[in-house]
């Protein structure tokens, strides 16, 4: 059945197809419209987009490479899930290379200026911008704290969890009112960073990764209490 699919909104245009569907989706994923879990059957979604079938499969493919959705056997391709070990394990590893970066930067007396962007940005966003509107500057902002370490390794480690991190910022769509809320949150951890406040920001960032990983993890309960209860 179809009637509960989304309404995407576009129909790719015949040039670069593949990559105009995995746009598509992404921007899907992100908004919080595809929910985690929801699977993406192949026959519908290739129709809704207007593309052949091996189109939507390379599309997809794309977007399992980011890590945004897996092929599960028998069930096809899903948007990842990310459980609560999942969510622990990426942040353990998350706060290390962050915290360090921020102590860095600090120290050094370095104010990024992607950082600054990216809270202007946000802090321009409209109540009803769409979801992936607040990921990418968000995003941005974290990674232009690790680059501007200077150091390779970290950026390295750093960008092999850049996919899980968009997809921990996909879900956590539901624990803010309106993108002010995050942009409030990352001018306040800009704060000490430009201030040369290295505990201070040291403490800021380090309680503001566990309250995300914190909000993440309540969802999950709260999604699986929802699926157990309506099956």
């Amino acid at each position: 059945m179809t009637d509960n699919l989304p309404d995407i909104g576009v129909r790719v245009s015949p040039v670069s197809t593949v990559e105009a569907a995995a746009n598509a989706l992404r921007e899907l994923i992100l908004d919080g419209k595809l929910e985690p879990g929801a699977r993406l059957r192949e026959h519908d979604y290739a129709e809704r987009l207007g593309i052949a079938r091996h189109s939507f499969r390379a599309a997809t493919q794309i977007l399992i490479g980011e890590g945004l959705l897996k092929r599960e056997p028998h069930r096809g391709v899903e948007v990842a899930v990310l459980a609560a070990d999942d969510v622990t394990d990426i942040f353990k590893l998350r706060e290390a290379l962050e915290i360090e970066a921020v102590r860095i930067v600090t120290q050094a007396g370095v104010v990024p200026a992607e950082a600054q962007r990216a809270v202007t940005e946000m802090s321009a966003l409209s109540e009803d911008a769409p979801w992936r509107d607040v990921v990418w500057p968000d995003q941005r902002f974290h990674r232009a704290i690790v680059d501007a370490t200077n150091s390779p390794r970290l950026a390295r480690a750093y960008q092999g969890l850049q996919s899980e991190i968009v997809l921990c910022l996909a879900q956590l769509r539901p624990a803010y009112d309106a993108p002010a809320e995050v942009a409030a949150e990352h001018e306040e951890l800009l704060a000490p960073i430009i201030a040369g406040e290295v505990a201070e920001a040291e403490q800021l960032f380090r309680a503001h990764l566990a309250e995300a990983a914190e909000n993440l993890t309540r969802l999950h309960r709260e999604r699986t209490s929802e699926a157990e209860s309506g099956a």
